[in-house]
């Protein structure tokens, strides 16, 4: 493997993620590359994505299907590494450092960062709203090279293979436009976070003592009962037999 994902992640933990990932038999799971991607689109939405929709993207279906049940510590190791990655991801746009994402060699179809540019646009389709916003902007060119090594706008593109040069500039274009998303779309997160939570319920009452019944021992120390007690029927109030 060549590349390291974040200073979070040691050389052997992104091993072990790998090795992990890989015992996964969902042929239409993602590789380490294309969740990269999938998290750097789904990082910089403008709309929240929840886990349990993209997980199954991530594993090309469920954990059975997959033959992961049987390990289920290796799954909850993999499921820590992964949150791991998603938090390194965060810092790294949050702080706008370099995000010096995973990209295997020679590359999916023999185009380097393939499989990173379409696991970035499965995280477009997932979160849905606004995307069409940026994509569409002639200032974020950056961007639009996404879909474009991602093979959606000309399945036959490149025409011929990339030199040396033009593959680490599209690379680099790539991850500068993630970059972009992530501060293009700040706004959008911060008003879609504080929508979500005007239609949060309220949260469940808790009563700050027991509830006493109605033959207990009066908590005021009497030694009467509640109901003979503080609990009595007060003047004026109805007593239903």
């Amino acid at each position: 493997m060549s590349g390291t994902v974040s200073r979070s992640l040691s050389e052997a933990e992104i091993e072990r993620l790998a090795a992990l990932l890989a015992a996964n038999r969902n042929p239409g799971a993602l590789s380490l590359e294309g969740i990269d991607g999938l998290f750097c689109a789904l990082i910089a939405s403008p709309a929240l994505v929840m886990p349990h929709e993209y997980l199954p993207v991530i594993l090309g279906g469920t954990l059975g299907e997959g033959g992961l049940l049987g390990d289920l510590a290796g799954v909850q190791e993999m499921m820590g590494l992964l949150m791991r990655l998603w938090n390194a991801i965060a810092h790294d746009f949050e702080h706008e450092t370099i995000h010096v994402a995973h990209r295997d060699e020679p590359g999916m179809d023999g185009v380097p960062g393939r499989a990173w540019a379409r696991g970035y646009m499965h995280g477009i389709r997932l979160a849905r709203e606004g995307w069409s916003r940026i994509l569409h902007d002639e200032r974020e060119e950056l961007v639009r090279y996404v879909p474009i090594v991602a093979g959606e706008v000309d399945p036959d593109w490149p025409k011929e293979p990339l030199t040396e040069e033009q593959s680490k500039a599209m690379w680099t274009d790539m991850l500068a436009g993630a970059a972009r998303a992530y501060r293009y779309f700040k706004e959008d997160r911060l008003a879609y976070a504080q929508a979500a939570a005007r239609r949060a319920p309220p949260e469940p009452y808790e009563r700050a003592t027991p509830k006493v019944g109605r033959n207990d021992p009066c908590p005021c120390g009497s030694g009467k009962k509640y109901k003979r007690c503080c609990g009595a029927p007060q003047s004026g109030d109805r007593v239903v037999h």
